[in-house]
């Protein structure tokens, strides 16, 4: 269920730059759709997971998540959860190339900065104090730092059903060739089917998967020792580490700012 606090009737049809509004969500989903506006989903409170044919990404507090122009994505909350969403206009601005979503570090000054557009009429003017903050909000996305927080998917069945295998239980440590009875595929042919279509190997997704879902436990106020068991860690110290080479900080440091 969603509620929002600044409506916007179509945000395609603004004829501003960057359109913004406050949602409120309580856990639902919103099926896939696609906007031709770029977006940019700030999460303020809650997490919010966003999948697309090609990958799923997990959107914590206080980071953001670029969605290109045109890409379908749906959204999935678990928990209640407040976000700012700027719909921002694909020919008023020179953007990075790429269609693939984004999630972002945000660091304060760009926080205001969202949350003052997310904030603004619908019907301000070009050449206006709100169209030049605008401006300053684009120029910083350009150089924000992207956060590791995708995980992208294989479209071979054999594969998907791995994936499905080890999201329902993140901390199975069974070996590959006991994983693979279940999968009709064997350990070669996952190994490279991963590495064909997620540029990853398998490992490193498994990695990857495991932090996914550590970081939404933490972003709901689990203690560190739970997460690491839930994620199939033998002790806290070692699930630190592997937290910090994959995303640069403690948890502790990590979720300071949310």
């Amino acid at each position: 269920m969603l509620i929002i606090r600044q409506s916007l009737a179509d945000p395609d049809q603004a004829r501003i730059p960057i359109a913004g509004q406050v949602e409120h969500w309580l856990p639902g989903q919103l099926a896939p759709h696609r906007h031709r506006r770029h977006q940019l989903i700030y999460a303020t409170r809650g997490v919010v997971h966003v999948g697309t044919p090609d990958g799923q990404w997990i959107l914590p507090p206080s980071r953001a998540i670029w969605i290109p122009g045109e890409t379908e994505h749906a959204l999935q909350i678990k928990r209640p959860t407040e976000t700012r969403v700027l719909y921002i206009a694909p020919d008023a601005y020179v953007f990075p190339a790429g269609k693939a979503c984004r999630v972002l570090d945000v660091p304060p000054l760009v926080r205001e900065l969202i949350t003052a557009c997310a904030d603004f009429p619908a019907d301000y003017a070009q050449d206006s104090p709100q169209s030049r903050i605008a401006r300053v909000l684009i120029d910083q996305l350009q150089v924000l730092q992207q956060a590791p927080a995708n995980l992208p998917l294989p479209a071979d069945p054999r594969a998907l059903r791995l994936v499905s295998l080890l999201q329902q239980d993140p901390a199975n440590r069974s070996p590959l060739a006991v994983l693979c009875r279940q999968t009709g595929a064997s350990a070669r042919t996952l190994e490279r089917l991963f590495a064909r279509e997620t540029h990853l190997s398998l490992g490193a997704w498994r990695h990857r998967l495991r932090m996914l879902t550590a970081m939404e436990h933490l972003a709901y106020g689990a203690s560190v020792t739970q997460t690491a068991l839930e994620t199939g860690y033998e002790s806290p110290s070692s699930f630190i580490a592997a937290f910090r080479s994959m995303f640069g900080q403690t948890p502790a440091r990590y979720f300071s700012a949310a």
